[in-house]
């Protein structure tokens, strides 16, 4: 097969080829999703944290491979930040427990009362890690028998009440001593010479620190996934929200209202739009009014129509039938008016009257406009129905899906709906080709 896409690309009017076509749509689409791979895929980030209370799992403890997909505060007891200092070559804040330095990155950080309060990113909790306690070092014995030694007045020194004699050491019970006599005995603190008290008194300096579990906090990219999930996240949701959110029954739904509001729209603009286009003075009443609602804002009427209609059906359907109108009246009157009158005066000179002028001639030569406008402004409706169906939680419809998935998760769901209307939307706008080339074959060229 020979590919001929390199040859007259900038051609005025020149026939592409169906493979050519194929090639040259798929660029696009490939550009748009190596740029969605790269911003979703940045590098991850390790961060290891003593253990701590999550912001809402004050009760039980996150489990392990918990996801995070919006920021999360943790709390850590006992603990102090240590900022960086001009030496320090990493210029990272540290969080300082029980002897044990973290690193926090460039993670928000403050004091709060006894502990400090980390915002996390985006992410999971990859594990626990439980540290071993260091071995105590072997010097600190002497010091510490030093340092108890050191305490102890010199007179009840080891050494000086073994050399003394017991009767010098031990008072005579019964024996009353002269005001001058000196006391020989030594007082109570004598005892403290045992080898174990000794020993207790070493004990009482911890020498081991506490056990630390520690967090492995990882995910975190360029874009957070709660902005903008990656398209493995995206397709691993897809039959969640097929089985369990009801997708193709929220679609439906959706249909079934754009169908019906575009239905009313089209039994009140086509008549009044055949007026308009066939008679000046019609035109003259109603322009100033098709003026002004081609400047509405569409969507700040949606709490207008949940005042008249309230929220149920009606009101998703009279919402867009009212966009819809707003659309296809201008396109209607500008088909109408397109028509040169030349054919207009044709029709006069052979005999006709207005109406077979206007069954016979201004009609058919404006319908295959009329129904390019059609088209279009099917498509249009899918835009319309979000902002309908978003005001209705308790209903079906794409806009309800979209509106919970943003209040309540999971996110990856919400692109996954714009992708299903855009795919619906394409497949309508296929349907209306096919049936147009059917009414107005004679439109088609061969180039």
């Amino acid at each position: 097969m020979k590919f001929t896409l390199h040859e007259n690309f900038f051609g005025i009017r020149t026939g592409v080829k169906l493979v050519d076509q194929i090639l040259l749509g798929v660029i696009p689409i490939f550009l748009i999703l190596l740029i969605w791979v790269l911003a979703t895929s940045g590098n991850a980030i390790t961060v290891t944290l003593p253990e701590g209370t999550f912001e809402g799992f004050e009760k039980v403890p996150p489990a392990d491979g918990t996801r995070f997909t919006e920021r999360v505060s943790l709390f850590i007891d006992q603990s102090r930040l240590e900022y960086a200092g001009e030496k320090d070559e990493d210029q990272q804040t540290r969080l300082i427990k029980a002897g044990e330095s973290f690193k926090l990155g460039n993670m928000p950080a403050r004091v709060f009362g006894k502990g400090v309060r980390i915002t996390l990113p985006p992410g999971k909790i990859v594990g626990r890690e439980k540290i071993a306690p260091p071995p105590a070092p072997a010097e600190k014995k002497p010091e510490q028998t030093k340092a108890v030694d050191s305490q102890m007045p010199a007179s009840a020194s080891l050494s000086e009440n073994i050399s003394q004699p017991i009767s010098e050491t031990t008072p005579n019970i019964g024996h009353t001593p002269n005001p001058g006599e000196a006391q020989t005995h030594t007082p109570v603190a004598a005892t403290q010479n045992t080898p174990g008290t000794a020993a207790a008194n070493t004990q009482a300096v911890p020498t081991t620190p506490k056990f630390i579990y520690r967090y492995e906090v990882v995910e975190t990219r360029v874009i957070s996934p709660s902005v903008l999930p990656s398209p493995g996240e995206v397709s691993r949701s897809f039959p969640s929200l097929w089985s369990n959110r009801y997708l193709p029954k929220n679609i439906l739904y959706s249909f079934l209202r754009v169908g019906a509001g575009f239905i009313v729209a089209f039994i009140v603009v086509f008549p009044m739009a055949l007026l308009m286009g066939t008679f000046s003075k019609c035109k003259a009443i109603v322009a100033p009014l098709m003026l002004f609602g081609g400047y509405l804002p569409i969507p700040a009427l949606v709490p207008l129509f949940m005042i008249l209609f309230g929220t149920n059906e009606l009101q998703k359907v009279m919402f867009l039938a009212f966009g819809f109108a707003i659309y296809l009246l201008p396109l209607f009157v500008k088909s109408l008016e397109e028509v040169d009158n030349v054919y207009l005066q044709t029709g006069y000179t052979l005999g006709a009257n207005k109406f077979q002028v206007l069954n016979n001639i201004l009609l058919p030569i404006a319908l295959p406009n009329i129904f390019d406008a059609m088209r279009l402004g099917f498509g249009i409706g899918w835009g319309y129905i979000i902002l309908a169906e978003m005001v209705d939680m308790g209903s079906f419809g794409v806009g309800t899906l979209i509106l919970t998935s943003q209040r309540r998760g999971p996110r990856e769901d919400i692109y996954l709906v714009l992708i299903a209307i855009v795919l619906m939307a394409f497949i309508t706008d296929k349907i209306w080709d096919k049936v147009g080339q059917q009414l107005f074959p004679y439109r088609s060229q061969k180039r």
